[in-house]
């Protein structure tokens, strides 16, 4: 399998790596070197010949470090653009939305205004129409009252002077007079002593 930078020789080191560093555990030498297929560091000994790396995908371990770094730096320069980004829609936009929900619910609450204004008005008219209704019908009923208080007066007053006639003629007039005014009587007053009841 084919590897990736200078693979070492056998048996030769691939040169001195950083020192002080960490040391491979199987071979006590600077892990100088990284893996990529087991993505380890990795000391001289392991990549060379007999070692557990042999054949694998082997680079410097700075060269790792540098990629590293530079795949760390785009990512800090992807946030910092995120933040910008992030910071100039908060400055620029939230404001804008902010006023514009502002002007919106004003509005709203102007239309809601004018509704109920124009609700109450018309209930207003409509109450004063439907209480002149109701008094309008209020002073026909007693009108009415008042009339038929009078049209009965009248007719009482009517059937207490027929009353009183009668009982005269019952006490002053004998037989003939009573037949012969009793006639009369009939004639002139005709239905005018009937009752409503």
């Amino acid at each position: 399998m084919s590897s990736e930078g200078t693979e070492p020789g056998p048996g030769s080191g691939p040169g001195p790596g950083p020192e002080p560093g960490p040391l491979c555990p199987d071979h006590g030498q600077a892990l100088s070197w990284f893996c990529g297929s087991e993505r380890r560091p990795v000391c001289a000994a392991c990549t060379g010949l007999g070692g557990r790396c042999r054949g694998h995908r082997i680079r410097r371990a700075e060269e790792r470090a540098e990629e590293l770094r530079n795949k760390i730096v785009d990512q800090c320069e992807r946030l910092q653009l995120q933040s910008a980004g992030i910071s100039k829609y908060m400055a620029d936009v939230l404001p804008g939305k902010n006023q514009r929900a502002v002007s919106m619910a004003s509005a709203a609450r102007e239309l809601v205004i004018q509704r109920l204004s124009l609700v109450r008005s018309l209930c207003e008219s409509e109450e004063q129409r439907l209480l002149e209704q109701v008094h309008g019908e209020e002073e026909r009923a007693h009108q009415s009252i008042l009339t038929q208080r009078v049209h009965w007066a009248e007719a009482l007053q009517k059937l207490d002077t027929i009353r009183t006639s009668l009982v005269g003629m019952l006490t002053h007039l004998d037989d003939l007079q009573l037949i012969k005014e009793q006639e009369i009587f009939e004639r002139e007053t005709g239905l005018e002593s009937s009752s409503p009841f």
